[in-house]
């Protein structure tokens, strides 16, 4: 039986580290931050395997759903997206970034991944990253069971990305191993095996110097 990992266990992972998704080992690549002024905040963990697709783990606090104030995601991007309104055969993927960053409304109905998504909120604040701060805006959709998220983000640099995102729970992952503890370990056995070369020399110069 898998050991069940706690919340606390996920918010303090950082890049090296390592962790267990069903069976499946991922590295920690990337930690960032993002928040706006009303109090929403996600914090971003980029997942990566040895083989495959990365993923983002996103733990989501939103004031404005007091009743599941903090929540959990796994997301996925969505490389070539085809996006549509119900009833267009128009792919709005293209348009997106221009929409979000003139200020337009967002679409209230998606058509995606053989899904239809309802639009429920837009946020537009601070990300802050490993070497970066700079600001987006994020249109979320939802299906009707509430189960699959569409998020659409749009980047001052005129980058946009979509994600599909599905809910999970802290105890899904396992296995949580700490690569700066292991830094600390490697760098330990490198000074006590300096120190040790150093004292060999050492006595080699009383003996022969």
């Amino acid at each position: 039986m898998y050991p069940i990992t706690t919340k606390t266990q996920l918010e303090n992972l950082r890049p090296g580290d390592r962790i267990k998704y069903y069976g499946v080992q991922w590295q920690i690549k990337e930690y960032s931050t993002y928040d706006d002024s009303y109090g929403y905040e996600t914090t971003e963990w980029l997942l990566k395997p040895q083989a495959g697709k990365e993923y983002y783990l996103l733990r989501e606090i939103d004031p404005q759903n007091p009743e599941s104030l903090v929540n959990w995601y796994l997301a996925e991007e969505i490389s070539d997206p085809k996006i549509f309104e119900p009833e267009s055969l128009n792919n709005l993927a293209i348009r997106f970034w221009h929409d979000m960053q003139g200020g337009k409304m967002p679409y209230p109905e998606l058509q995606a991944l053989g899904k239809r998504y309802y639009f429920e909120s837009s946020t537009k604040g601070n990300y802050e990253g490993d070497e970066e701060e700079t600001s987006r805006i994020t249109w979320d959709y939802w299906d009707k069971d509430h189960q699959w998220n569409l998020a659409i983000e749009a980047w001052p640099d005129g980058k946009r990305h979509i994600y599909s995102t599905k809910i999970v729970k802290p105890e899904d992952f396992s296995h949580i191993e700490r690569g700066a503890k292991k830094s600390f370990l490697e760098s330990v056995i490198f000074q006590v095996l300096v120190a040790s070369f150093m004292m060999a020399c050492g006595i080699l110069l009383m003996i022969f110097g």
